[in-house]
């Protein structure tokens, strides 16, 4: 049986952790001042409490954004931004100077923006958080992204595949040579996808090097470089300096540059299994993509092996799950007609579990481009991508919304939470 509804004063009521005359919800803005007599120690208290308070809701990242008046806490939770609370004024150089010092940054420097990295642990999870702070209009913003620990570990069948698109993936991971991209916005869990490839192939018998900017996950059994431009420790030399380590396996973190992936596509072509990201819209755009960066086509042909485009839908929250009709317009937009049954639709209500959004948890629709001999010859004579496009879903290629769709009829998202996340 469903829960029942909560308002959000209901909801913040009930935290015991919640500092006394320091948070309130976002949306109030009156504040007095605590008068406070250690405010270094309260300081302390609630920048522990805002880590604990966004891993307790699941948070990826917590963003400090300091207003004219106040300074607005925020979560990012199942990739959207939610607002947390909102703390005075008086404590936005504390709280950035704070998390500087946990994150070992120069807590003296306010003009350029700085890195750094913290560890934080909430019963039996670990995780790293990645700081940003940047210089802004009313003082210092801060972004910490939490990492898992044991995301890596994650099944690759587990990522929300169907069974198709996972063999099929998994045929393609296993081969000895060739180039894999995966394809999507930033957000779209490129990184994650990455990993559990590499963890479901990684053994002793094969040498496995990545390239990333920034490191964001240890991995056990893998040769991890992190990047750093600022030294001359670029993606081109050193994956020029890798192929010298004799590899079976290269993950470079993203292609940035013609140079470095004109590199990797050669590397594929001398016995290599190269793993890398793109920003394309969907998985067919990656050959344009690539043809923008001045990679000849014959070389992308030759080397490419397949393209995995994939975003992330919210799952419906099991506790508040009811069944709802759709409108025309979304039934229009994902290509259903008056005649076909779907069965019953489900949306969240909202609920105090999933704190009134009426989604808990995220999975993965993906959209699975596999070149055959007729699409090298495709690429290879220069046609357009809609014709490329057209050849894969002759071949049985299912594009993300029609992915989409299948969560859909298998009551785990809704229409426009598929609608939001992709443009066909």
């Amino acid at each position: 049986m469903a829960t029942a509804v909560q308002s959000k004063e209901e909801w913040w009521a009930s935290k015991e952790k919640e500092p006394e005359g320091l948070l309130r919800t976002a949306g109030q803005v009156d504040w007095k001042d605590p008068g406070l007599e250690d405010k270094t120690s309260s300081v302390i208290h609630i920048v522990d409490y805002l880590i604990e308070e966004a891993i307790r809701r699941r948070a990826s990242d917590i963003y400090v954004d300091p207003q004219k008046d106040a300074v607005l806490i925020r979560t990012r939770i199942d990739g959207l931004l939610k607002s947390l609370c909102l703390l005075p004024r008086s404590l936005q150089a504390p709280l950035i100077s704070r998390i500087k010092v946990m994150a070992r940054m120069d807590i003296a420097e306010k003009r350029l923006p700085q890195d750094g990295r913290m560890k934080a642990s909430f019963g039996k999870r670990r995780l790293d958080l990645r700081v940003s702070v940047i210089p802004a209009l009313y003082g210092e913003k801060a972004v910490l992204r939490l990492l898992d620990v044991d995301a890596t570990s994650i099944p690759l069948e587990s990522m929300g595949c169907t069974h198709d698109t996972y063999e099929k993936l998994l045929s393609m991971i296993e081969k000895p040579q060739g180039v894999i991209f995966i394809t999507g916005p930033t957000g779209s869990g490129k990184t994650s996808t990455l990993y559990a490839c590499l963890n479901h192939i990684k053994s002793e018998n094969i040498n496995v090097i990545t390239l990333e900017d920034p490191v964001e996950y240890e991995m056990e059994g893998v040769t991890q470089i992190a990047i750093n431009e600022k030294i001359g420790l670029t993606f081109t030399e050193t994956l020029r300096s890798v192929l010298r380590q004799d590899p079976d396996v290269i993950m470079v973190g993203e292609m940035r540059d013609t140079e470095t992936a004109r590199i990797a596509m050669q590397a594929s072509l001398s016995g290599h299994l190269v793993f890398s990201t793109l920003h394309t819209n969907d998985s067919v755009s990656a050959v344009t993509r690539l043809l923008d960066m001045g990679i000849p086509p014959f070389l992308i042909a030759s080397s490419l092996s397949g393209v995995l485009a994939q975003r992330l839908v919210r799952v419906i929250c099991p506790r508040c799950k009811e069944t709802y009709q759709p409108s025309l317009e979304e039934r229009i937009q994902l290509g259903i007609g008056p005649q076909d049954d779907l069965g019953p639709l489900y949306q969240g209500r909202g609920c105090s579990y999933c704190d009134l959004t009426g989604f808990y948890g995220r999975t993965g629709i993906f959209e699975f481009f596999n070149l055959d001999e007729d699409i090298r010859t495709l690429i290879n004579s220069g046609a357009p991508d809609s014709l490329i496009r057209e050849k894969a879903q002759a071949n049985g290629m299912q594009p993300l919304r029609k992915a989409g769709l299948i969560k859909i009829k298998e009551g785990k998202t809704t229409p426009k939470e598929v609608l939001r996340v992709t443009t066909r």
